[in-house]
């Protein structure tokens, strides 16, 4: 019988890269590329713990970075997180909307809220989404204030960093980070 293959630290991976996407993680442990949805491999339940794990690691932060997709960040590379999200030029406008449902997150610190506003907050680094269980036992998403989650020192960090060295430290373009999957207009 062969033996089980021991899974990669995601700590560790995640510590070495400064930053990974969380498909790259799950491939980590997989140990080869996964097709599609990672919840139907073999290996998904190692592929969950190993994540949940990853999640709780208080020097790993999760957040929607590139295209919108969830990646973790080590601590080393929170101040050059918080200059890029700082940056109003590095972001598509919000909708209207959107700037409302911000202004009720900042006020009271915690909403809850799920659906396009959310995903449009969470991908231009406004808010951090997390499930919570409710007092009936139900899942909810809440959003809080993204900047919430870090430090004064860290936020003190931020502002002694340019733009540029910011984008280089977190491999990003130097244009505005597109805000997700744009359709394609219909022709007239």
């Amino acid at each position: 019988m062969p033996r089980a293959r021991k899974a990669p630290s995601l700590s560790a991976l995640v510590q070495d890269q400064g930053l990974l996407s969380e498909r790259a993680l799950v491939d980590a442990v997989a140990g080869a590329p996964v097709r599609g949805s990672w919840w139907g491999h073999p290996a998904s339940h190692e592929i969950f713990h190993a994540l949940q794990q990853l999640r709780e690691d208080p020097d790993v932060f999760l957040c929607k970075l590139h295209g919108g997709k969830q990646t973790y960040v080590h601590r080393r590379l929170w101040p050059a997180l918080l200059r890029v999200q700082a940056e109003a030029s590095a972001w598509p406008p919000l909708s209207a909307a959107a700037r409302r449902l911000l202004q009720q997150v900042e006020r009271t610190g915690l909403v809850q809220a799920t659906g396009r506003l959310r995903l449009e907050l969470e991908s231009a680094l406004r808010v951090v989404a997390r499930s919570e269980h409710t007092p009936s036992g139900a899942h909810a998403v809440v959003l809080t204030p993204f900047v919430s989650h870090f430090s004064p020192a860290d936020r003190a960090a931020a502002g002694r960093l340019t733009l540029e060295e910011a984008r280089a430290a977190l491999a990003l373009p130097a244009t505005p980070l597109p805000r997700g999957r744009r359709r394609k207009a219909r022709p007239g």
